[in-house]
């Protein structure tokens, strides 16, 4: 050893205050039996420090160091053995201060700033270890305490070797069991047994997890560390075949595991060891009799998300068809996948499954089916019965998206309760109230009580439009607006209110009300505004050329059959420059026409020059019918919903954010009719012929006259000349026409075709103060007592405010914390807040933590965190009382 080398060490050991017990001076000994470094001790060069070579009697040193120096620091050097503690007559001086050896070992340990003289036995004994320059250092850079003793060094050392760079015995242990579970064939394994031991490694995994050191194994130990997890996430008892491979007491080996799973960069190792464990002991067989209200909570293995689909299919089968039984416990159960692990693999399937369940649920409430009159029938479905075609919808493009099999079974079953209940059993309430309604107006007719001409201005003086026929009251319904009424009900009072404000209206083509109401919904979370929805009466037959008509100002509607042209007040309306044309002519504004592709890809600049002149702006949007119009095309038209959503929301977005936009309203043509399963030639009836029939399409005809057919709805038309009338078939019922595409379909009578949205938005400016155009919701702890008796314990949350309008759910964090070093002393558990119930009960969230900590501290934080950003939204002082240990407790 070098002088230079010898020097630096020792100008460390003095200056190094975190190895010194005490503040006031310093005072080395260094023993050199050998004498081999007397000719460094004379070279050696400290500042402020005496050097003292001891030859003279212990009491002349100890004179010189107590009376005549006291407050110097000295560098006591030995060119002897350090005597036996009973012959050593300097021993109080020396336990004062540290000692000094320049032997390898012993610079080591002055290196790492050590006070236990035991330690430098240690690192002698490890000196495979230490022949690493590489090792060392790094060592070195983990700053262990001075205060370590030879656990800490070892769990230092093996650290190392894991590629730590700070002792942590979790990470280690994962570190190792992400090497492999076989011994032979894992790396760090065979570096730990040739530059330190295995006992050094199994004291490490005892200390931490709890796991027995007898006849240990990495196979062994992950298989029980695991099964732990398992038994301690459960609501019941495990199988006696996995009840041996449970460490007692469990909490230490509950939480490491807990802290794998949650850990993003080793998770996914985690997934693929717990899924070796799983075939390697079979757990499917072992817990696929197991009850879901054991299982539902439990995430140590892939299976059991497995288990878990499988029952709630067969559950969902069998409700299938009879009346149903109480499936809120599957609400719950599914609910609390959402924060597990495996849950991003089966998520499409979860949330098909929660759309099934929700379809349970939903005909649960109508046991008597639809039957009323044909006005309230409308209103219901525009209030609730529109949710049922909303959840097919759901269940249908997710389980498009979902892996395997699973739900193969399960979508026969939602296609024959959507089809033959829903579909069919609405279609023919509704068909019966449109024939009594019918009736009535024809009745009142005969009396002379016509209603008054339904122009599409009510509100303009007279003299702006002329005066239109009257609409047959077979197609009117009491109380419900009418499509042709849409520019005098919607647009025309915000132009007449000022002539400064704009009218941006958005029509979809084929946006079917259930579809605009999702819409709406998350119009509301996403912008800052007034939005509104309500529901008109679509024009027949629902197709797009009269739809389109129906929307813009004017009078007199002309539909001619045959003609793929609709004119208004002898206009044009076919094409974006004709029905610019109307709307210049008719609003009475300056007005122009977009497409919705060509706005959203305009920027700003664009936007604002493309809209700047103009108060009247029809933007034109066609995704659903695009898609579901071609027959290649039409099984994707349920997920070109969701598309359609979103560049919905895109577009008033852009129109309220870039190209200041303050008035939007959304509508559309018409809505439309779909159903996965193709079409049987049971529901489709003879096309009929002849020299009568004017216009023929899979929905409706229109002829000259009625046609003696009482399977067929009979409607005059006030936009037809002639006598010319629409026969539809009931229900859903499809004309057979040749060709495929037949699931998508629109023109007739149905409450799918002929509801048809309007939203209204009003955009308002942020304001000074204002907190932004959403807030998440809030959340509260329910419990009498603040105090924990078990080790495990339920906790219940409250969500504070429903996810409604501006209020969006919030991903949560809950766990209880040591108040001293913030680390957990249970695991985190995740909850999703996201119910959109009015009632405080129904958003109650029950989570069960498990104490991880062997010895917790009494006064404890219980904090809930924001998953997303970690800022605490609560934090409460709770007392942990713990009596004898219970691991199935509650409050």
């Amino acid at each position: 050893m070098n002088t230079t080398r010898i020097q630096n060490t020792l100008e460390t050991l003095f200056q190094d205050s975190a190895g010194w017990l005490h503040p006031g001076r310093r005072v080395v000994f260094w023993y050199d039996p050998e004498q081999q470094f007397t000719s460094s001790f004379n070279e050696l060069q400290l500042e402020g420090v005496e050097k003292l070579q001891l030859a003279d009697t212990a009491f002349t040193v100890k004179y010189h160091l107590l009376v005549e120096q006291p407050n110097q620091t000295f560098l006591l050097y030995a060119p002897f053995p350090e005597p036996a503690p009973q012959e050593n007559w300097l021993l109080d001086i020396q336990k004062s201060g540290l000692t000094f050896s320049a032997d390898p070992a012993a610079l080591i340990y002055a290196d790492l700033g050590l006070r236990s003289r035991g330690l430098e036995i240690v690192i002698r004994e490890y000196d495979k270890f230490f022949k690493s320059r590489k090792r060392t250092e790094a060592l070195q850079a983990m700053g262990i305490s001075p205060d370590s003793d030879e656990r800490g060094l070892l769990l230092a050392m093996l650290s190392v070797l894991a590629g730590l760079k700070v002792p942590d015995a979790g990470t280690l242990i994962r570190r190792v069991l992400l090497g492999g579970l076989l011994e032979s064939d894992n790396a760090l394994w065979s570096d730990i047994e040739r530059f330190i031991s295995p006992e050094a490694f199994w004291e490490v995994v005892q200390e931490h997890t709890d796991f027995p050191k007898q006849n240990p194994s990495l196979n062994k130990l992950f298989v029980q560390l695991l099964i732990t997890h398992f038994a301690k996430s459960l609501h019941g008892t495990i199988s006696p075949q996995l009840a041996n491979q449970v460490i007692t007491p469990g909490q230490r080996a509950y939480a490491f595991i807990d802290q794998w799973m949650r850990d993003q960069q080793d998770s996914l190792g985690w997934k693929i060891l717990s899924s070796e464990v799983a075939e390697q002991l079979h757990i499917f067989d072992a817990i696929e009799n197991l009850e879901p209200e054991v299982l539902f909570e439990a995430a140590s293995f892939e299976v059991v998300d497995k288990v878990l689909i499988r029952t709630c299919v067969k559950t969902l089968q069998m409700q299938m068809g009879q009346q149903i039984t109480e499936l809120t416990p599957w609400r719950t159960w599914l609910q609390a996948r959402h924060t597990l692990i495996w849950f991003p693999q089966y998520e499409k399937i979860y949330q098909a499954l929660e759309a099934a369940i929700a379809l349970l649920e939903f005909k649960q409430q109508y046991p008597e089916g639809f039957r009323q009159p044909a006005p309230l029938l409308f209103k219901a479905y525009a209030n609730d019965l529109h949710s049922f075609d909303k959840a097919y919808r759901h269940f249908i493009v997710k389980s498009d998206d979902a892996q395997g099999d699973i739900l193969k079974g399960l979508i026969d079953d939602v296609e024959n309760l959507y089809t033959q209940w829903f579909l069919d059993s609405l279609g023919e309430a509704w068909s019966d109230a449109l024939s009594e309604e019918g009736k009535g107006a024809r009745g009142q007719g005969e009396k002379g009580k016509i209603l008054p001409p339904a122009p599409h201005l009510p509100c303009p003086p007279a003299s702006f439009f002329p005066a239109s026929p009257p609409l047959p009251l077979s197609w009117e319904l009491e109380g419900v607006a009418s499509q042709t009424r849409f520019f005098g009900r919607h647009v025309f009072p915000i132009l007449e209110r000022s002539d400064r404000e704009k009218v941006f209206v958005i029509i979809s083509d084929a946006l079917r009300y259930e579809v605009a109401s999702e819409l709406e919904e998350v119009i509301k979370k996403e912008v800052r505004g007034e939005t509104s929805l309500e529901a008109q009466l679509g024009v027949l037959p629902s197709v797009t050329r009269l739809g389109m008509a129906a929307l813009l100002p004017g009078s007199k509607l002309e539909l001619i059959p045959g003609d793929d042209d609709v004119r208004l007040d002898g206009l044009s309306t076919k094409g974006a420059s004709a029905r610019q044309k109307v709307l210049n002519q008719n609003s009475r504004v300056e007005a122009t026409v977009l497409s919705a592709k060509d706005l959203l890809e305009m920027n700003t600049e664009e936007g604002r020059a493309a809209v700047q002149p103009y108060r009247l702006i029809y933007i034109y949007h066609n995704v659903i019918d695009a898609i579901g119009d071609q027959a290649s095309s039409e099984r994707q038209v349920l997920s070109a919903c969701k598309t359609a959503i979103s560049e919905l929301l895109r577009l008033v977005k852009k129109i309220c954010n870039s190209i200041n936009g303050t008035n939007v309203i959304i509508t559309a043509d018409h809505g439309f009719l779909y159903q996965r399963r193709p079409i049987q030639e049971a529901d489709k009836r003879p096309l009929p012929s002849g020299e009568v029939v004017l216009e023929s399409k899979r929905r409706y005809l229109l002829a000259r006259e009625q046609l003696n057919d009482s399977t067929l709805l009979h409607f005059s038309l006030p936009y037809t000349e002639n006598g010319t009338v629409a026969l539809i078939p009931r229900g859903s019922l499809r004309f057979a026409v040749q060709g495929a595409g037949a699931q998508f379909v629109h023109g007739g009578a149905s409450l799918q075709e002929i509801c048809v949205p309007v939203i209204t938005y009003h955009h308002q400016r942020a304001v000074k103060g204002d907190e932004g155009p959403a807030r998440k919701v809030g959340v509260q702890i329910s419990a009498r007592v603040r105090r924990v008796t078990n080790n495990r314990f339920t906790l219940t949350l409250v969500q504070s405010d429903a996810v409604e309008g501006r209020w969006r759910s919030r991903q949560i964090t809950v766990a209880f914390y040591d108040p001293q070093t913030n680390i957990p002393i249970t695991d985190v558990r995740g909850a999703n807040l996201s119910s959109t119930s009015p009632h405080p009960s129904d958003r109650e969230i029950s989570l069960r933590l498990t104490v991880t900590t062997a010895n917790p501290p009494t006064n404890v934080y219980l904090i809930v965190k924001d998953a997303d950003d970690e800022s605490e939204l609560l934090r409460e002082t709770w007392v942990v009382s713990l009596g004898i240990a219970n691991d199935f407790g509650d409050f």
